[in-house]
């Protein structure tokens, strides 16, 4: 049989001098199996009876990525409207716009270049000369890159040496959503390569001064912290008037139930491995997000303002944030929009919104941030300028608001890059230079002097939090 989808057509019927409405419901079959093309994306899939072929496409040729069951795939896309040439497949907070095509993707796969790294070159620049926003922003004559890169790939480059000129290569763009992930094969010769160069990685944190400081923080201010997903969120009391969260990302929000009696190493293994099965792994961190930001608003709902701290935060899901805020609006409320590179240009641009939920904080809402602040991060310091009685204290974040873009090279590799454009409600884009605070205090911007700076201060206490404090006295 194949793959249909009932549209519910509603038609009122008015009757002479009749005020009642008729409803016909009318259901129309529509067949999906064919060629389907992203607008925007570089993407294209092959709908048959049970099975759907993915494709990146660019003008150099196509990489294919993976088949999935129809029923798969259907079950973690919705299909939120649907005619007989235009698809809309939604993910969360994210919608797909797809439009039926008469090209034949296949065709346009090298089989026999795949590992040939003049090709695999070839793919890669043009896929961000194709799909990347970011090109005048981030000062990038892209043309030139080519220029300076294209010379040092021949059919002879070895494997870790293409991958470290597609690292430099795109190093030169420093946008932090940018990455070419490293290949298993040559993991070995990389790391040794890392162990003879003495400037490699002089500037990387060790982890456990990252959590020394956000301990500390912890430990100072809140008399009784509230864990949840081992220490992923945390937060409680500072003191009868003001509540604090911390969180670090916003992708470990998932509700799996997985035993306290775990060891933390034991607790993410079981997590990572709930969220590489999931039918929907956007959908568990938000009904996780909703899960845990319920509770927590019922704690502390009666405390005159509310803490979100993103210091520490790079990022992760849109959907974790939306539902984080969701949480603090007290009506339906529009908070920016985003559109996609298409061509020269963009699509239509599409408005993210906040939707209420049931039990919301009434209190004033203090956004903390600093250089480390970024991505699904930043959205939600975007959203918030929209919520009355919230202030932003720190420094201005970091300015990377797309969602990555994942792609696959023709030998396999796979690499992420910026193809959508987040803007304010006036219409501002904030990438590259970040969000200002309401209250600025002077956070280094590179991350071992913020660490370092940050735990400094915490001798004196957290002027951060100390500013909420006094403001909180005060008004």
């Amino acid at each position: 049989m194949n793959k249909t989808i009932l549209i519910l057509l509603i038609s009122i019927l008015t009757i002479s001098c009749q005020t009642n409405k008729k409803i016909n419901i009318e259901k129309e079959k529509i067949n999906l199996n064919g060629n389907w093309e992203y607008l925007g994306f570089g993407k294209a899939i092959v709908i048959s009876d049970s099975i759907i072929k993915s494709y990146h496409t660019s003008t150099v040729g196509n990489v294919q990525t993976s088949d999935n069951t129809s029923t798969d795939f259907f079950n973690y896309y919705t299909v939120d409207t649907i005619s007989n040439d235009t698809i809309l497949l939604k993910d969360g907070v994210k919608t797909f716009k797809l439009y039926r095509s008469d090209k034949d993707f296949a065709n346009k796969l090298n089989e026999k270049s795949t590992n040939d790294p003049k090709y695999n070159f070839e793919v890669l620049w043009n896929t961000f000369n194709e799909q990347y926003c970011y090109f005048k922003e981030r000062n990038i004559d892209w043309n030139s890159v080519y220029k300076k890169y294209e010379p040092q790939v021949n059919s002879e480059t070895k494997p870790l040496e293409l991958y470290l000129i597609f690292k430099k290569m795109l190093g030169e763009i420093n946008d932090g959503h940018i990455s070419i992930d490293l290949p298993d094969e040559i993991e070995e010769d990389y790391e040794n390569q890392l162990t003879s160069n003495e400037n490699e990685n002089h500037e990387e944190i060790p982890y456990e001064f990252v959590k020394k400081v956000k301990n500390k923080i912890t430990d100072t201010y809140l008399k009784n912290a509230n864990l949840y997903n081992r220490g992923d969120l945390k937060w409680g009391m500072i003191n009868e008037e003001i509540a604090y969260l911390q969180t670090s990302n916003m992708i470990g929000w998932a509700h799996y139930n997985i035993a306290d009696s775990f060891s933390k190493k034991q607790f993410w293994k079981e997590w990572w491995k709930n969220t590489n099965t999931s039918k929907n792994h956007h959908d568990d961190a938000r009904k996780g997000t909703r899960f845990i930001m319920d509770s927590i608003i019922k704690t502390i709902g009666n405390a005159k303002a509310c803490i979100v701290d993103l210091r520490f935060n790079g990022g992760g899901f849109d959907d974790v944030s939306v539902e984080i805020l969701n949480h603090f609006a007290n009506k339906k409320t529009d908070i920016c929009t985003k559109k996609v590179r298409l061509g020269k240009g963009f699509t239509e641009k599409q408005t993210m919104s906040l939707i209420p939920s049931e039990k919301t904080f009434k209190g004033k809402l203090f956004i903390l941030t600093s250089h480390e602040t970024a991505s699904a991060a930043e959205l939600l310091v975007l959203a918030s300028r929209e919520i009355p009685n919230s202030k932003i204290i720190g420094s201005t974040t970091e300015g990377v608001f797309s969602d990555i873009l994942h792609k696959k090279l023709p030998n396999g590799w796979t690499y992420g890059l910026s193809n959508m454009i987040y803007e304010s409600l006036n219409g501002v884009s904030y990438e590259e230079i970040g969000i200002t605070p309401d209250y600025e205090l002077g956070y280094p911007v590179k991350s071992k002097d913020f660490y370092e700076y940050l735990f400094a201060d915490l001798k004196d206490g957290d002027d951060a939090i100390e500013k909420v404090i006094e403001i909180t006295k005060t008004e």
